[in-house]
């Protein structure tokens, strides 16, 4: 609680020379929260119809005006606006605005008893000479009382002092007080403002508003906006600690720290039709729990997206919150009751590929739920995290809920099949954006940057595919406006942006590195090679922070434990961290990367000091940085990056947890970082193996699920021998442990059987072939029969390729029937789940249209279901065009197949020169 945010509104009364009294807090430097009813008969005609007093400053009251006002049956409260500054004294947790809003909003949502404080200047507080000293009460809030009415009681049993007067409310005058509830980090939120006293026969109970229905209010929420800079947001307060802050302190140190997603400095735009899809997801459909993913490269919005759903949700009684990123799967898993509510929930999980058990874990937790429950999950690909890691040991209503969230990929902000103005547009909004917080940076020298962004030109090339990406674009303004500022960095024509930017903020280290609390006196390259084992490892304590910094050579031991604390200083880390890391992700990334190809620090000796987290932080930061070279054009560092890493895993072994957690979070599939992810896999396999050698019962799942793995990557790599080798390996060990258990095997044993399947089709061995896919049908149907909502996907995915391999075999009669079969189960999915089935029932469309094909039966049928295909395919495109790009050009050409064997020689040629026209561009994702 703020005490010097504490006012007394006093009121000029129509008809009498008495004033009224009542409590209120200043929300921002010159506006107080208060209730309405205290301005009840506010003579308009007075000097002074109301004034605002800040009694810890002194006893002087300033006139001011009422701004906004709501009183009826669930709001009272008013905002009242110091007009007469003169004197005024804006209280110093008010003095900056930049940095962080003046005010958390919270919500009550669930139904235990919750502690909150209210402190105001009730009469019963009144002394001898008529002054107003303070109250604070502390009591709870049952979220059941006053519920129906909209409204919260306040109760408390601590003894309170008489009324002062004969019949008059001890608590006159407490009306208008904040009413707080601490937020889990050491601060408050506001959630109400206290209303009535109901005169408690012991102790006290006091009604209030809910902080709610005052954000509700739209012309509230821009008052708020005017005052502070910042929208208001609602934030749920029991699981306050699991989340984000909605707005967190702006830490602007350097200049780096402006491009973080949750700094904001550049104004949100855009992005409507994704929210409106986001929207439609979160309030149509069952209310159930219902998960979706979305994918894309770091920079490209995702985080900023989620934030924006999130605020606008928050407006519409949803609760929603961030899962803090310092939560993992190497911590203790935390609690997760305080999110049981009967409001709409809507959890954002970042990083969602990192931290797959966590993810298994709290989705077990929603599913209790009975209420509506949204899941995102946001990713930079998708991969074994959500359909094999995370899956292990799930449920099967966790399976089937990650298995059935079709990843969407977030397309550019800008794309550039947009006219060039919008580009250079956006530029310049960011170059204003940013300029107006450059001068809070204290290593950026004083200039007029505000006029400088205004005379800034974009540059000539923003229609490059590199700014698809939004971070790309803002970082190129912000080091456009570093380079032409007073102090530039001596660069060479090409640079990268990453590389200016890295030149500004090696400034900052090296002013911060002086400062008289650390003394460093270390070469910058030294400082470098620090920042980078930071971005690199992370940790959570300063025995682990010490211990890889350990390895930079030129760190001399006695300046080891004031450089960790000096880089925990550097970049402050989130609740449960020691170390935080140079933001964006992107750029920490970028100089890690750099720093271990320069060889600026020893990476086999970083990997054996590292803890398993810290590990596989290692391999999954290069990897990522590895994609972002090639996908940016730097071929050549992406190669000799992923070599380096290559050497260095052949003397230097990853612990089994970071194997474990590293092979999730890889992309699949990833052309790019493909020979690295198999690795990995044939490496947690071998371990695996040794693991259940020991203690089969223990280890044997374990085995089972990385041999089916390292099938799936042997066979993309094209060592199809190995591959089945591993595949059937993986059979025999499900087949084994389903015997044993059949509830909890039988749907791995049947997906292994799949994918031997496959396998062995592709190998020439077809009759072996359709046994294993039969087999597997035959499992799948049983399971299906038992819970159709788990397993009906799984089915139908089998009988999909139970189809095309029984066409190959010439049972044609039997092959229509199985693809028969699997669309009209797709059908039945997507009429109750749309995003979840529509891809799966394009692509059993295009094997029912391919059988019909080749068994040369009904070719006008076949032409109609590739239609369909086609029709579902190009929605798809417009949402993710890496993933469905290829199976759209693929039933087009079945589709162009079929014209001609109709005779419709004009539609055929009109496809394939469409085809011809449009070749498949590169992944992105380099799939």
């Amino acid at each position: 609680m703020e005490l010097d945010r504490r006012a007394q509104i006093r009121v000029s009364k129509a008809g009498t020379k008495g004033r009224g009294f009542g409590s209120g807090c200043l929300i921002a430097p010159r506006l107080v929260l208060t209730a309405a009813h205290v301005l009840e008969g506010m003579d308009q005609t007075a000097p002074e119809p109301v004034t605002v007093c800040l009694p810890d400053t002194g006893e002087r009251e300033f006139p001011a005006t009422v701004r906004w006002q709501r009183w009826d049956e669930k709001v009272d409260a008013a905002l009242v606006e110091v007009t007469d500054d003169d004197g005024w004294q804006t209280p110093q947790s008010l003095a900056d605005l930049l940095a962080r809003p003046p005010q958390r909003y919270g919500l009550l949502i669930g139904t235990r008893p919750h502690l909150v404080t209210a402190c105001g200047f009730p009469r019963m507080q009144k002394d001898l000479d008529g002054v107003r000293l303070d109250e604070q009460l502390t009591g709870h809030i049952s979220p059941g009382t006053g519920a129906l009415a909209g409204r919260y009681e306040i109760s408390s049993t601590a003894p309170t002092p008489g009324t002062g007067s004969q019949g008059d409310s001890r608590w006159a005058g407490m009306s208008g007080a904040a009413l707080l509830t601490d937020d889990g980090l050491g601060g408050d939120m506001l959630c109400g403002v206290v209303r009535r006293d109901r005169q408690a026969g012991a102790g006290a109970r006091l009604t209030a508003t809910p902080a709610a229905h005052l954000l509700n209010d739209p012309d509230f929420r821009a008052l708020i906006t005017e005052h502070t800079g910042w929208e208001p947001v609602l934030e749920p307060v029991e699981p306050a600690a699991l989340f984000t802050p909605a707005a967190p302190e702006r830490l602007l140190d350097s200049p780096a720290s402006l491009l973080r997603a949750d700094a904001e400095a550049v104004a949100f735009h855009g992005r409507d039709s994704e929210l409106a899809d986001l929207r439609a997801w979160c309030q149509d459909g069952p209310p159930t729990i219902a998960v979706q993913v979305w994918t894309g490269p770091g920079g490209q919005g995702k985080t900023r997206l989620a934030r924006r759903l999130t605020d606008l949700l928050s407006h519409d009684g949803w609760v929603t919150g961030h899962l803090r990123p310092e939560l993992t799967d190497h911590d203790t898993t935390p609690d997760f009751t305080p999110l049981a509510t009967a409001l709409p929930l809507l959890i954002v999980v970042d990083y969602a590929e990192t931290r797959p058990r966590l993810l298994r874990r709290l989705i077990t937790h929603l599913h209790r739920s009975r209420h509506r429950v949204r899941l995102l999950l946001l990713a930079r690909s998708d991969g074994e995290w959500r359909t094999d890691t995370a899956l292990r040991d799930a449920d099967a209503p966790t399976r089937r809920l990650l298995k059935g969230a079709q990843p969407v990929e977030l397309a550019p902000l800008i794309p550039r099949s947009r006219p060039a103005q919008d580009r250079r547009t956006a530029f310049t909004h960011a170059a204003s954006d940013l300029a107006r917080l450059l001068p809070r940076v204290h290593t950026v020298p004083d200039h007029d940057w505000n006029t400088l962004a205004k005379a800034l030109q974009p540059p000539d090339d923003l229609g490059h595919p590199r700014y698809d990406n939004a971070l790309t674009l803002q970082l190129t303004a912000l080091v456009t406006l570093l380079q032409h500022g007073p102090k530039p960095a001596d660069t060479s024509p090409g640079t990268s942006a990453e590389e200016i930017l890295l030149e500004h903020e090696a400034r900052f280290w090296e002013d911060s590195a002086e400062a008289p609390a650390f003394k460093l006196n270390l070469p910058t390259t030294t400082l470098t090679a620090a920042v980078a084992v930071a971005a690199l490892c992370g940790a959570t304590t300063a025995d682990a922070a010490t211990h890889v910094l350990g390895t930079v050579a030129d760190l001399p031991a006695d300046k080891t434990a004031r450089t960790a604390a000096w880089l925990a200083r550097l970049y402050p880390a989130e609740l449960g961290r020691y170390w935080g890391a140079l933001q964006p992700d992107r750029v920490a990334e970028y100089h890690a990367s750099q720093i271990v190809e320069e060889d600026g620090i020893a990476l086999p000796a970083v990997l054996t000091a590292g803890t398993p987290a810290q590990q596989a932080q290692i391999i999954t930061v290069l990897a990522r940085a590895a994609i972002a070279h090639y996908n940016t054009g730097r071929t050549n560092r992406s190669e000799h990056l992923l070599r380096t890493l290559d050497t260095t895993l052949d003397t230097t072994p990853l612990t089994y947890p970071a194997i474990q957690t590293t092979t999730a979070a890889l992309p699949h599939p990833s052309r790019i970082t493909a020979p690295l992810a198999l690795r990995l896999t044939s490496s947690l396999a071998q371990a695996n193996r040794q693991l259940a050698e020991a203690d089969p019962d223990v280890f044997e799942p374990d085995l089972a699920a990385s041999l089916s793995d390292l099938g799936t990557r042997l066979s993309e790599a094209g060592r199809r021998s190995e591959a089945l080798t591993a595949a059937e390996e993986a059979v025999e060990v499900y087949r084994r442990l389903a015997a044993d258990n059949p509830a909890a095997y039988e749907p791995d044993l049947a997906r292994s059987l799949s994918n031997l399947g496959i396998q062995l089709s592709q190998a020439g061995r077809r009759s072996e072939a359709l046994t294993a896919t039969e087999e597997a049908v035959e499992i799948r149907r049983r399971l299906a029969a038992d819970n159709p909502a788990a397993y009906e996907p799984d089915l139908a995915r089998s009988l999909s390729n139970l189809g095309i391999q029984l066409s190959e075999a010439g049972r044609r009669s039997e092959a229509l029937t199985a693809t028969e079969e699997a669309v009209e189960i797709y059908r039945r999915l997507a009429a109750d789940n749309p995003a979840a089935a529509e891809p799966d029932l394009a692509r059993s469309l295009t094997n029912w249209a391919w059988v019909r094909y080749e068994a040369q039966q009904d070719p006008s049928g076949a032409l109609r279901a590739t239609g369909e295909a086609v029709e579902i395919y190009r929605w798809l495109v417009t949402a993710v065009p890496a993933q469905f790009l290829s199976p759209l050009r693929s039933v087009l050409g079945l589709q162009a197949d079929l014209l001609l064997r109709l005779g419709r020689m004009r539609e055929a040629e009109a496809i394939r020169r469409w085809l011809r026209e449009n070749p498949l561009p590169p992944d992105p994702h380099n799939r």
